[in-house]
C-alpha cells in the first residue's frame, strides 16, 4: 500500500484548510496550489479546468479527467476538453486536470498530489458546482489512466477515494518488462528507481479491499501500450471481486493509441457506454 511521506504531508497539509474565495465560472482554469503556503514554483503549472454544463443531470455524478502524455506531455485537448464537453452535452460536469509531468523534472508523488488536490477542490465547491461530493470520479488515458488508478489504490485520506475510476488504454504495470510502457515508467519514477516503489506503482499488484467500480477501455491492437495491461488489472479486478466492466475493440484508428474520443467513429461509442455505466453504479 501506499507508504506515507511524513515530509510531503508536513509540507502541503496547511493548504487543505485554507478557505478559498475564488469563484469559478464553465471552462475557467484554476492554478490549483495558488492559495497554498510553502509550494513550489512547480506547482504553480498545475491547473485544473471547469466545464459545467447547461442544464445538470439529476445524478450530481462529475468526472476528474487526467490526459495521457506518458507522464512527460499533455493531451489536454482529445483527452481532455474534447472529452469534457462531451460529458457536459449529456449534463455531466467535467474537470480537465493538468497535473506535474516529468517535461518539468517532476516525478511521483508530483503528479498523485496534483490530482489529491484537485479532488479536494472539486468536492469543497460542490454546492457551488452542482455536484454531489461523494459522487466525484476519475477518468484517465494512458498514463493519466496510470494515474487515475493509483488515486483509486493508494490515496492518502478517505475522502480522496473517487467514486468510480475509468481507464483508457491505461498504463497499469511498472514491473511486467513484457507488457510495461518503459517511457511512462522512466518520467514517472525516474532514472534510478527502486523496485520497491515499481512493485508499489503496479496497480495490477495492489487491488485494496475498498476498490471503487472500475471502467476500462482497450484496443486489441494498441501499438503504444499493451492491451495486456488493461487485461492483467481485469483479471486482478476480477479475483478480488472488484465491480468493473471492460470494453476492447479490435481494430482503433491512430495506432490503437491516443484516439480519445472521434466525433462519428466508433471510437466514441464508448463514451456512450460509460456515461450508462456511470449514472447506474449504485
Amino acid at each position: 500500500m501506499y507508504k506515507k511521506n511524513n515530509m510531503r504531508k508536513l509540507g502541503l497539509i496547511l493548504c487543505f484548510f485554507v478557505v478559498y474565495g475564488f469563484s469559478v465560472s464553465a471552462q475557467q482554469s484554476v492554478k490549483i496550489w495558488d492559495e497554498c503556503p510553502n509550494v513550489t514554483h512547480k506547482h504553480k503549472k498545475s491547473t485544473l479546468t471547469v466545464f459545467l454544463p447547461e442544464t445538470r443531470d439529476s445524478s450530481g455524478v462529475s468526472v476528474i479527467i487526467c490526459p495521457g502524455g506518458s507522464y512527460y506531455w499533455m493531451a489536454r485537448n482529445i483527452e481532455g476538453y474534447a472529452v469534457a464537453k462531451y460529458l457536459n452535452q449529456n449534463g455531466i460536469a467535467a474537470f480537465v486536470l493538468e497535473y506535474r509531468t516529468a517535461r518539468k523534472g517532476n516525478h511521483h508523488p508530483a503528479m498523485i498530489d496534483d490530482l489529491e488536490r484537485a479532488m479536494h477542490i472539486v468536492k469543497s465547491h460542490g454546492a457551488e458546482w452542482n455536484i454531489a461530493p461523494e459522487k466525484v470520479g476519475v477518468m484517465g488515458f494512458s498514463a493519466g489512466g496510470h494515474l487515475a488508478g493509483t488515486l483509486a489504490i493508494h490515496h492518502t485520506k478517505p475522502e480522496y477515494k473517487p467514486y468510480f475510476v475509468a481507464m483508457i488504454y491505461p498504463v497499469v504495470t511498472m514491473t511486467n518488462e513484457e507488457t510495461v510502457h518503459a517511457p511512462s515508467r522512466k518520467n514517472l519514477l525516474g532514472e534510478n528507481f527502486s523496485p520497491e516503489l515499481a512493485e508499489m506503482l503496479s496497480l495490477e499488484k495492489n487491488i485494496p479491499a475498498d476498490m471503487p467500480p472500475v471502467f476500462l477501455l482497450h484496443c486489441t491492437n494498441d501499438k503504444t501500450v499493451d492491451y495486456r495491461n488493461t487485461l492483467d488489472f481485469k483479471q486482478a479486478l476480477t479475483e478480488h471481486h472488484v465491480s468493473h466492466q471492460s470494453v476492447w475493440f479490435s481494430q482503433c484508428r491512430k495506432g490503437g493509441h491516443g484516439f480519445g474520443i472521434q466525433p462519428n467513429r466508433k471510437e466514441t461509442s464508448w463514451m456512450r457506454g460509460f456515461i450508462t455505466w456511470v449514472l447506474h453504479i449504485d
